[in-house]
């Protein structure tokens, strides 16, 4: 079973305790980052995509998904001239200098997993906005309480509304505007 991170967006507060364990468990700058549409708060970290276009692109080979954790960073390998970060749709993936980590993303707190231990943000997260849960109980979380999305190109704005419906029957909707 290939381990990922469910973020329940209704439950986040924006606290950043996220971030901050993260720092934290890697000793580096956070591998996820708190995004705001419209104030609402957004924890984003790297998916691990079954067809990774992060991984497709890089030339060195130095991403790749493997089954149990995900897409994995072979740091030997990574030239960082940065096409994974340009293919990543979710805009999650920072290529540092020389003389640092290389690529940072979330790696699951492949580290801590080892260890038999969770990922820090999962055990952080006050409100429980980051779960780590089994994939059979997110399938049933997801049939009892759709979020339905829809995307749809506005006439009097330049870019993208998004509309989300919650699981208390609320909607927000989105604007974002090209400049």
């Amino acid at each position: 079973m290939n381990p990922y991170l469910y973020v329940d967006f209704q439950r986040c507060t924006a606290c950043f305790a996220c971030e901050s364990a993260c720092e934290i468990a890697h000793g580096s700058p956070s591998r996820i980052h708190l995004a705001f549409a419209q104030g609402l708060p957004t924890p984003l970290m790297c998916r691990q995509c079954e067809n990774s276009p992060c991984a497709a692109v890089c030339p060195e080979q130095a991403l790749a998904w493997k089954e149990g954790d995900g897409v994995v960073f072979f740091e030997d390998r990574c030239t960082r001239c940065g096409w994974c970060a340009v293919a990543c749709p979710f805009g999650v993936l920072t290529v540092t200098p020389f003389g640092s980590e290389g690529l940072l993303k979330c790696d699951l707190c492949r580290s801590r997993r080892e260890e038999g231990k969770r990922p820090a943000c999962v055990l952080t997260c006050p409100t429980s906005a980051i779960s780590d849960e089994p994939s059979k109980v997110l399938q049933r979380r997801r049939r009892r309480q759709p979020l339905a999305t829809t995307l749809k190109t506005s006439k009097a704005h330049s870019g993208p509304s998004v509309r989300i419906a919650g699981f208390d029957g609320t909607v927000q909707s989105f604007q974002r505007n090209r400049t």
